[in-house]
């Protein structure tokens, strides 16, 4: 130990960076059986070879195919680079960002993670700046592995400013928008083999009852004139009809649209993701269904924009759209950008989204965006409503991973998973977004050995389970299993939160 503390923290990462590399190779080429080739593809998976990534049905399954023509099934990790890990640049590499960035891809290659889903960086993740994104970029461009790029078309809630309001995505301003940031980026990525495609960011529409309120709040505005004329198409001009639904007196649908005013309820997201039934109240469902076409409208004109654009600088990478929160779109939705998307991206494996239907349905892939596996919060920070989506303890979180590598890598209609998880620990003192979510390692370096022995043990059954033939009713049971076992942990977590409500006096150690 001494003799460590005695090396410099950039030397300790470059010598770390030769372990991994050697270790990496061991286990890509031996654990699988299977030879890998310069994109990690199967080299016994053939596909067509493009020169770039693209996705294919091969044998019943759907593939990611590598540039070279071999099938590629990505596992990636989320939150690999964001703007909250200062401490761990700080205390593991000496404050070297370039260290830091080329020792996060080592790492995350010796988890056995063989891809990045979310790119250089994590735009939602960087509400302080921090990265140097130029210098980012141009690691990723040389490392060697294969990313996805972000194009933040829209911002997560949690990337808005106080007072900061959604965009009017119908206005020439976001046009503009749209057409400058992939004219910064897509022409420098359109020839890199590496680049599997182009992502539009995290958690968009999450609150997508804003998104509607905003734009049509907005007086005089392109948004609102092309919401309410959707509405009135709706209803065919039938104004009273609107007004029985909506408990108005509008005299027309062009009074509406100069002076009146109308905002959809929260209980639109909340019906949507199955944590409240439909209300009662006549035309609650009317209500509901106008939301959806008004999102859908929403979104489409935003796919059809960036679409447009990235298509006339590259013709050849794949577009993924935003990842999003699985029950954000609905299967109409999903309908309506298909022509604009080569994967849907949603998030996390759901009751509430049928992710194997909408697959069927476009005929296009999916990919698991953003897949959590819990995490161990501070009660305080759970009772506070500081944080959500916990499990009690670390040994769960290996639980939940074991559950969801088999569940999703063992279905064919995935060509991948972005596991919710950042490589270290944050560094916010009080957020359980920005510091709650523990990384695979502490800020100084020291791995957690049982989750990282446990992580890259099920990485490497991943890629044996991509390899098998499918089995249906295995697969079920799996996705059963997972989501009993889920909600047993939130039963824990509630009666946990309970006793301190009921017991406030009642001192628990932070973890």
């Amino acid at each position: 130990m001494k003799i460590q503390l005695m090396i410099s923290p950039i030397k300790t990462a470059l010598m770390f960076s030769i372990v991994l590399a050697l270790s990496f190779g061991a286990v890509a080429n031996i654990s699988h059986g299977a030879e890998l080739g310069a994109y990690g593809g199967f080299t016994d998976i053939k596909g067509k070879q493009t020169g770039f990534f693209h996705t294919q049905k091969i044998d019943g399954r759907w593939w990611l195919v590598t540039p070279d023509g071999h099938g590629f099934w990505g596992v990636g990790m989320a939150h690999p680079i964001t703007g909250f890990t200062q401490s761990a640049v700080t205390f593991t590499f000496d404050g070297d960002q370039e260290a830091w960035l080329r020792g996060t891809i080592q790492r995350i290659r010796d988890l056995g993670f063989n891809c990045v889903w979310s790119g250089p960086y994590c735009p939602e993740r960087l509400q302080k700046g921090y990265v140097d994104k130029e210098l980012a970029r141009k690691v990723f461009r040389e490392a060697e592995i294969p990313y996805v790029f972000p194009l933040p078309l829209t911002k997560h809630f949690v990337e808005l400013k106080p007072g900061e309001k959604r965009p009017d995505v119908f206005s020439d301003e976001y046009t503009r928008f749209v057409q400058d940031m992939v004219s910064e980026h897509v022409p420098q990525l359109k020839d890199d083999p590496w680049v599997m495609g182009y992502y539009y960011g995290f958690g968009s529409w999450d609150q997508d009852y804003m998104w509607i309120n905003e734009t049509i709040e907005r007086p005089d505005s392109p948004g609102r004139e092309r919401l309410v004329g959707i509405l009135e198409q709706r209803y065919q001009g039938n104004i009273e009809r609107f007004n029985v639904v909506y408990g108005t007196s509008f005299h027309s649908f062009a009074e509406l649209k100069e002076s009146g005013s109308l905002a959809y309820p929260a209980w639109v997201r909340t019906v949507k993701n199955g944590f409240k039934p439909m209300p009662k109240t006549p035309g609650s469902q009317e209500v509901y269904d106008d939301a959806q076409s008004l999102l859908g409208e929403i979104i489409e004109h935003v796919y059809r924009l960036a679409h447009e654009a990235i298509r006339k600088e590259d013709p050849n990478h794949m577009i993924f759209g935003a990842y999003v929160k699985e029950a954000t779109f609905t299967a109409e939705i999903w309908q309506r950008i298909a022509p604009y998307i080569d994967v849907i991206s949603p998030q996390h494996v759901s009751k509430v989204f049928p992710i194997g239907k909408v697959v069927k349905a476009l005929d296009k892939p999916a990919l698991i965006s953003d897949q959590p596996f819990g995490n161990v919060y501070p009660l305080r920070l759970l009772a506070a409503k500081k944080a959500h989506g916990p499990v009690p303890d670390h040994v769960d979180r290996i639980v939940l991973y074991d559950l969801l590598a088999n569940r999703i890598s063992k279905d064919p209609d995935f060509i991948g998973v972005d596991f919710c998880a950042c490589l270290f620990d944050q560094s916010h003192p009080d957020k359980a977004y920005e510091l709650g979510q523990p990384g695979f390692f502490g800020i100084a370096g020291e791995s957690k050995p049982y989750l990282c022995r446990t992580v890259r043990k099920l990485n490497t059954q991943i890629m044996e389970n991509v390899r098998a033939p499918h089995n249906d009713e295995a697969a079920e049971a799996l996705d059963e299993k997972y989501h009993t076992v889920l909600q047993r942990y939130r039963d824990v977590i509630d009666d946990r939160k309970a006793l301190l409500k009921e017991n406030p006096a009642i001192v628990y150690p932070d973890r």
